[in-house]
């Protein structure tokens, strides 16, 4: 119940109420004692029984007491009478930001000056480590002299979210949903300045704030809100894939504010301006920014995919240069002795860096880099003396991890041809096998051994470069995932990842650990990051999410000395399974030279076309826009096409009418939505981390009503639907517990593991459901194709026997398709289900599609079995995308950076 006028609450006097959200009510008062006004946040009488709401108003009371700044409202105590907690805030005496703007657009002078303040408002919270999380112009009070005030900064409501389309409901302070919550009432924003990032449930950081500043800005110059809808669901679509309406920004808005507002509101956060500092330095010089375009004109809109890649830093070519000015400012110190140099090589125009793990490396004197690119993949040598790169001839194997030796004349890498570890010479000649190996999760060659990480159950592995059976240095326990191993102190010290439970964000939760070679001890040295890299001034640097940070680092006591600083941000990542560390592309020299790749984490996100291709290898490409898809399914009748894009941070199945006509339409919204097949009654099944753990989910294809939950994963595992049967009463899916797959059925309700004795992905029923074809590595260290009838009474078939991935059946029965290791395009084998199962020679097919490694099988058969459909690279010259994937960045003398940003005690 609301409290009256002149209620007590200890020494403060209730004189009227000014408002109420879900996690308070707030009063005027007066303050008795001293004889102010102030307003008092009251937490709700219903809400003092549950702790985390308690715990949330406490820890709004922490985080305002943290700040003391002009342009936020201020705290004067937390206090507790009758029962009733309650903060004791600064009264601002004003208007609120949006009932000015109902009034319509503000003048571009006074809208500035309100966005100034806003953003020195948090730059002061973000360099306390304080993310607001829900800036939104009812959060901006404007005083009666001219000032702002920021509002309910570290604010943790608990608001439902509503279907109607109110103005409320748009204000509501935040939403919670259970789809997108880890634990009680997470806290995501309000629908209309919800950065994309918290509208799909992930952690909201200062870039999130910055996008809301962005929905601000814009709105006050328009008198619209950037991103609406008819109700909450509708605003968040808009949020994930519409754009604000450009044209609606005022004639009169200079070049280097329209670039700032589109920079701000850049889906993709890796590409936003990194600092809110970027906002005020633009918005306290605008003129003169200005004046630096001759002659002046009006920027028209600037197209999202060309923002996205051209222009990450507040977009805009007239701005380029001045925000990267502001950058350099912000970030980078004084070094005294010599200079930190950055700049970019760029790869010829018929390169593309290739999309998988550990692309590129640096030799130790950092004057050479070597990096895999085009298809197959091979290795180039770029020397920083030369304009070009140059082939290293013997290296056409479709390899993956360079690294250089210690002495910088050999460089290894692996070989997926043949499943081996080799070495070649930088002047090229014959390639020599080391040892046979995984897909390495990391590998090093330091001092006499080269050092890997097993992608099977082994560990961490050492091997002489000279060749030799590889010794384990470091098992690995149930359930853990090994990474980035090196080694130290003349090879008796092993740093390493440690990873547990499913998923990418595992990587995210690891532990950095030391361990002596010889012993079984481990020394936990950092918690939350992975691939950890001693660098001899004296620091640790390792990744967390898109970012590389740097810690002090005793190398003696194996000691972290200090806090983490953000070195480099929006380094590239590559996560190709759920197995597979997602390695960062980044490497370093002995010399302090640092190489690295812009972009998110990434599974193959180049821009990409679906084709229809017919058995002699003709190709119709389908009328979809070039994106990063992968996994397409064709649906049983033919008509409809399941696919899914993902460019590393976004991971969406669309659905497409093959008949031609209609755009896709979107099917998932929430969380990362993979690996979709067609189940029975025209349902798509998926996996989707949307509820916080990977389990299954499926969905009506047409999209009338929301996804169901299929099964939940445990906490250790991720669930991937591979097949239904033709029956559609029993679903076969991949269960991936750290680096070990195994296949379960799902069939009335009861889940049940179909092989306990073998690891096995990929199973496909054949048409008449009594023959499975899947893939293991159960006959070596390659993959293979296997049949075996599904109830696995009788004999068991290897199909392949140079290596095999993705099995597809034709629809009548007579062939299985797959997709060989050792060279481009299908295999088909001619097959019998009846009344054995039998299969004779295999043949190449003149069918192409890109192969991207699992868990992506990127091509499906029609149900007429006359055609496939296929995934090709779109148009390089017309790929937005590729500046991703063409070029190098470079950091020379960055050591002093380094020192300087990160001193060591």
């Amino acid at each position: 119940m609301p409290l009256p006028s002149g209620f007590h609450l200890g020494l403060y006097e209730i004189a009227a109420a000014l408002g109420a959200g879900g996690m308070g009510e707030v009063y005027r008062a007066k303050d008795t004692k001293l004889g102010r006004d102030v307003a008092l946040k009251i937490l709700p009488a219903s809400f003092t029984s549950d702790p985390e709401r308690v715990a949330r108003f406490r820890r709004e009371a922490q985080v305002l007491a943290s700040l003391n700044h002009p342009h936020i409202a201020q705290i004067y105590g937390l206090e507790e009478a009758s029962g009733t907690q309650f903060l004791v805030l600064e009264l601002v005496d004003g208007e609120s930001l949006d009932k000015r703007i109902a009034r319509g657009p503000i003048p571009v002078d006074e809208a500035l000056g309100i966005a100034k303040q806003i953003a020195e408002a948090l730059e002061a919270a973000h360099e306390k480590g304080i993310i607001h999380r829900d800036l939104k112009p009812a959060n901006v009070a404007l005083t009666k002299d001219g000032s702002v005030k920021v509002l309910d900064f570290g604010l943790a409501k608990a608001a439902e979210a509503t279907s109607g389309a109110s103005a409320d409901a748009m204000n509501s302070p935040t939403i919670t949903s259970p789809a997108m919550m880890t634990g009680v009432g997470v806290i995501l924003g309000t629908a209309a300045y919800m950065s994309p990032e918290q509208a799909k449930g992930r952690a909201a950081d200062k870039r999130s704030d910055i996008w809301a500043f962005g929905c601000v800005l814009y709105e006050m110059l328009t008198g619209n809100r950037a991103f609406d809808g008819d109700d909450v669901s509708d605003t968040l679509a808009a949020v994930l894939r519409g754009e604000p309406d450009w044209t609606g920004i005022p004639a009169d808005v200079s070049l280097p504010v329209r670039t700032l507002v589109q920079g701000c509101l850049e889906k993709n956060r890796a590409v936003r301006p990194s600092d809110i500092a970027v906002a005020r330095f633009v918005l306290t010089h605008t003129t003169k920014l200005t004046d630096t375009i001759s002659p002046p004109h009006v920027l028209p809109p600037v197209p999202s995919a060309l923002r996205r890649y051209v222009m990450p830093m507040a977009v805009g070519v007239a701005l380029t240069a001045a925000v990267a000015s502001i950058a350099w400012w912000r970030f980078t110190p004084e070094v005294p002795g010599r200079a930190v140099t950055r700049f970019a090589i760029a790869l010829p125009e018929h390169q593309r860096l290739a999309s998988r793990s550990q692309v590129l490396a640096i030799s130790p004197d950092g004057s050479r880099v070597v990096y895999a690119a085009n298809a197959p993949v091979q290795l180039y040598l770029r020397s920083m003396a030369e304009m070009e790169a140059h082939p290293i001839s013997g290296t056409n194997l479709d390899v993956m991890s360079p690294f250089f030796s210690p002495d910088g004349q050999w460089i290894g890498f692996y070989s997926f041809q043949d499943g081996t570890l080799k070495k070649i010479a930088v002047s090229g000649g014959a390639a020599v096998t080391i040892c046979k190996s995984t897909p390495p999760h990391g590998v090093a060659w330091d001092g006499d051994w080269i050092v890997f990480a097993d992608e099977g159950e082994k560990g961490v592995l050492r091997v002489s470069p000279n060749g030799g059976e590889p010794e384990v240095i470091a098992s690995v326990k149930p359930g853990e995932t090994f990474g980035a191993p090196h080694l130290f102190d003349d090879g008796k010290l092993l740093l390493f990842t440690v990873a547990t439970g499913g998923g990418l964000e595992r990587w995210d939760r690891a532990q950095i650990v030391v361990q002596r070679v010889g012993s079984t001890e481990r020394l936990v040295v950092l918690r939350g990051g992975s691939e950890g890299r001693y660098v001899p001034t004296g620091h640790l640097v390792y990744m967390l999410a898109n970012t590389l940070l740097a810690v002090p680092f005793d190398s003696k006591t194996w000691q972290v000395r200090g806090g983490p600083v953000p070195i480099v941000e929006g380094v590239r990542r590559f996560d190709s399974t759920a197995n597979r560390l997602p390695d960062a592309s980044i490497a370093f020299s002995r010399t302090g030279s640092l190489v690295y790749l812009t972009g998110s984490a990434i599974t193959g996100g180049a821009q990409r076309t679906v084709a229809l291709a017919t058995r002699d290898g003709q190709q119709q490409p389908l009328n979809l826009p070039p994106r990063p898809y992968v996994h397409p399914r064709v649906s049983p009748d033919g008509k409809q096409l399941a696919i899914q894009t993902d460019d590393g941070n976004d991971a969406i199945i669309w659905i497409y009418d093959l008949r031609g006509g209609s755009p896709p339409r979107r099917l998932t919204f929430g969380g990362r939505n993979t690996s979709p097949i067609w189940g029975p009654e025209g349902r798509v099944t998926f996996h989707s981390d949307r509820e916080g753990d990977h389990g299954l989910f499926w969905q009506l294809a047409d999209g009338t009503k929301p996804a169901d939950r299929l099964l939940k994963a445990d906490a250790a595992s991720e669930y991937r639907p591979d097949a239904w049967s033709p029956d559609g009463k029993t679903l076969m899916f991949s269960v991936v517990r750290g680096s070990t797959t195994t296949l379960s059925t799902l069939s009335g309700g009861v889940v049940k593991p179909w092989a306990t004795d073998i690891r096995a992905t990929h199973a496909t029923f054949s048409s008449d459901g009594k023959w499975l074809a899947y893939v293991s590595t159960e006959a070596g260290n390659r993959t293979e194709i296997f049949v075996q009838d599904f109830q696995r009474t009788g004999a068991k078939y290897q199909v392949s026997t140079e290596g095999g991935t993705f099995p597809v059946w034709s629809p009548d029965g007579t062939q299985l398709f797959y997709w060989p290791l050792q060279r481009q395009g299908l295999v088909g084998v001619d097959v019998q289900t009846r009344p054995s199962f039998s299969y004779g020679k295999s043949a190449a097919q003149p069918i192409e599609a890109i192969f991207t490694g699992a868990p992506r099988r990127n091509y499906d058969i029609m149900p007429d079995g006359k055609q496939f459909v296929v995934i090709r690279p779109a148009d390089v010259s017309a790929d937005a995308n590729s500046s991703i994937n063409s070029q190098i960045s470079v950091v020379t003398n960055w050591f002093e950076e380094l020192k300087a940003r990160v001193p060591v005690k």
